[in-house]
């Protein structure tokens, strides 16, 4: 996406809009005017919540960082600030990670997962482990945005996100989690069909030895492109889905981690049509999830991730979402999904 900054007006000019993303920013946005109408917004008493779904959520990522620093240039205020200050809940969230980079949003909500004692993002005790899982999932393709979620983690709470998820997390759970962290560049390149074949040998025999932190180092240590190439081969040669034969053998966070990272590298987007499906399902909502997902890709591939979720369920997402959530948190989404 390119964008064109002219200083004197601090407008920008933006190029077309990408094939899997759902926001549709104008041809010519005026940062300076969208900084006083979110100003205008939360000024004095009451707050006008629809003017700052209008302007945030008709602006691409890159569009939204420029207007913090606007914002912040014109009022000698953050955004952010003014924003966390006038509004609350999960509509707050929402904006957050609208105005935040995705690395320091994500890094928020990993703290939030992992917080002592009650925390309202968390809705419960101790450490929301499935937020854990979400947040390194949604950035396992992107290595530059791991580095950022690590850098802007220590330097909020001066300590390594890492030495905080050694100590809230144990066995294979710590295992999986610590070696998404630290994957780092991987060569996402077709595989050769002898890297297929050691693969698989190397799989069948931790499975064939019940060695569950084993398969979580290997998971984690090797290529999307060979978890995918594994679960190929592994079909073919059992007739059994590896991602179910997993499943049954472990508990409910491992077999989620190993779910999670096997579909993304089959299908992100399908990855993520099901946890939006998830999410949603029984009673209760998980709001993180739909959070997560749709503020953050909507700039990427939403599209996308609403044709997945049309074909797993039958369903548009708009649809679920709107019977799933209420008042300015429930626009904010919807405006997101267009």
């Amino acid at each position: 996406m390119l964008l064109v900054l002219v200083l004197a007006t601090f407008q920008i000019f933006s190029a077309a809009n990408l094939p899997g993303e759902t926001i549709i920013e104008p041809d010519s946005v005026d940062l300076t005017a969208d900084a006083a109408t979110i100003r205008k917004a939360v000024k004095g008493w009451g707050t006008d919540e629809k003017a700052i779904i209008n302007v945030l959520a008709n602006r691409r990522y890159n569009t939204r960082l420029m207007l913090s620093n606007v914002y912040e240039r014109e009022f000698d205020r953050t955004l952010w600030g003014d924003i966390k200050s006038d509004t609350s809940g999960d509509f707050r969230n929402a904006l957050k990670g609208l105005v935040m980079t995705e690395a320091q949003f994500l890094a928020e909500e990993m703290r939030s997962a992992m917080v002592q004692g009650y925390d309202s993002a968390n809705q419960g005790w101790g450490t929301n482990e499935d937020t854990l899982i979400n947040c390194l999932m949604l950035t396992v393709r992107d290595p530059t945005t791991v580095r950022g979620v690590k850098s802007y983690y220590y330097s909020l709470y001066s300590e390594k996100l890492r030495d905080r998820i050694v100590s809230e997390t144990d066995g294979t759970l710590k295992t999986f989690l610590l070696g998404v962290l630290d994957r780092g560049v991987m060569n996402e390149t077709t595989v050769p069909d002898s890297q297929q074949a050691a693969d698989l040998t190397e799989m069948k025999g931790l499975m064939e030895g019940q060695n569950v932190d084993g398969i979580a180092t290997f998971l984690t240590s090797i290529s999307l492109k060979r978890i995918d190439a594994l679960q190929r081969t592994y079909f073919m040669e059992t007739a059994d889905e590896l991602v179910t034969v997993l499943a049954g053998m472990t508990g409910h966070h491992v077999k989620d981690c190993f779910t999670s990272l096997l579909l993304v590298a089959r299908d992100f987007n399908y990855y993520a049509a099901y946890e939006l499906k998830a999410a949603m399902e029984g009673r209760g909502t998980d709001e993180g999830t739909l959070t997560r997902i749709i503020v953050t890709r909507a700039d990427k591939d939403l599209s996308s991730i609403k044709d997945s979720y049309r074909k797993l369920t039958s369903r548009e997402l708009a649809k679920d979402v709107k019977d799933d959530t209420s008042g300015d948190y429930r626009r904010v989404l919807l405006a997101l999904i267009n």
